[in-house]
């Protein structure tokens, strides 16, 4: 009896200890696996991302991937380690028409909140959009020539209706305009907006490319969103996007953004702190691309994890 006791011990002991050892090996397998697949989709990405798609698709070692640009997914297979998994990733391309603030060479927010969705935070890219300025001009409303000039206390009407507005002067100065459904784009140098200037960018119809409120081309342009005049309660109001290729700085002001500029700095007002109020929430369809800036599909964007979804991750069944 006491043999017969021990031999059951003796069996349930081994048998316990083959499960552990089991247990054990496929959590190291699993884990290889998690890493082969990372991996994989790591190097896809640097691949996608340097501009060499063509050599993202391959089928090597266990390892299959697929990247397809038409609907920028790209699918991972592993068939490795006694396992097996398939891992889908959606890679949307992030513009800069899709961030409060968006620049290549510097953003100085100087410690200042950027009150803006989490989703439209601040980002840097290796490039900056280019602006076609004939497509502006051919779609323009009315060109505005004049040098050392001031407009004051007009609306859209005044300049030629609703619409494209090009301002190829220098030292030309806004003060209590309002353009409604309209963009403004500045050649020259030396824009300066005084008191309370409002301009309403016109709002894409469905799932159409936006319009932006401000374009100013100059690279060596310097243009303030700022308070102005005796009452420092008078504020710009700009909703829709703002591009510059100069510098952009930002005192006080109500923005719906995006901001895209060479160089975009936050600094305090006339009441020594900053008071930019970013309004992206309430205007979400202007984070969009924009018209005037050639084709989405002519720029090779950064490409970002989206969505992730596991198809399968499980152990292989012997056949």
């Amino acid at each position: 009896m006491i043999f017969t006791i021990f031999s059951f011990t003796g069996v349930a002991v081994l048998n316990v200890s083959y499960l552990s050892s089991t247990t054990s090996m496929e959590t190291i397998n699993n884990i290889k696996l998690q890493y082969a697949t990372e991996s994989s989709i790591n190097e896809a990405l640097w691949r996608i991302n340097m501009d060499v798609d063509s050599l993202v698709n391959s089928d090597l070692d266990g390892i299959i991937t697929v990247w397809d640009p038409a609907l920028n997914i790209l699918s991972v297979s592993v068939d490795k380690f006694q396992m097996e998994a398939e891992i889908l990733l959606d890679l949307s391309e992030d513009t800069h028409f899709d961030r409060a603030l968006a620049s290549d060479e510097d953003i100085t927010t100087n410690d200042y909140t950027v009150n803006a969705d989490d989703e439209n935070r601040s980002r840097f890219f290796t490039f900056m959009p280019e602006v076609d300025l004939a497509y502006f001009t051919d779609n323009a409303v009315a060109t505005h020539t004049e040098n050392w000039y001031q407009w004051n206390d007009l609306d859209e009407d005044d300049f030629g209706g609703e619409g494209i507005h090009i301002f190829t002067g220098w030292f030309i100065e806004l003060k209590n305009c309002r353009f409604q459904n309209s963009t403004l784009v500045f050649t020259g140098r030396y824009i300066n907006f005084e008191h309370q200037n409002e301009i309403d960018a016109p709002v894409p119809v469905d799932s159409a490319d936006a319009m932006p409120a401000l374009v100013f081309t100059d690279p060596d342009n310097y243009f303030e969103i700022e308070a102005e005049g005796k009452d420092y309660e008078r504020e710009d109001k700009i909703n829709g996007a703002i591009y510059t290729a100069g510098t952009i700085v930002l005192k006080k002001g109500e923005l719906s953004g995006p901001i895209v500029g060479k160089t975009i700095t936050m600094e305090p007002g006339e009441e020594y702190d900053n008071q930019i109020d970013f309004k992206d929430t309430e205007h979400p369809h202007h984070y969009r691309w924009h018209k005037g800036f050639k084709h989405k599909k002519d720029y090779d964007w950064p490409k970002q994890i989206g969505r992730w979804k596991t198809k399968k991750w499980q152990k292989k069944q012997v056949a």
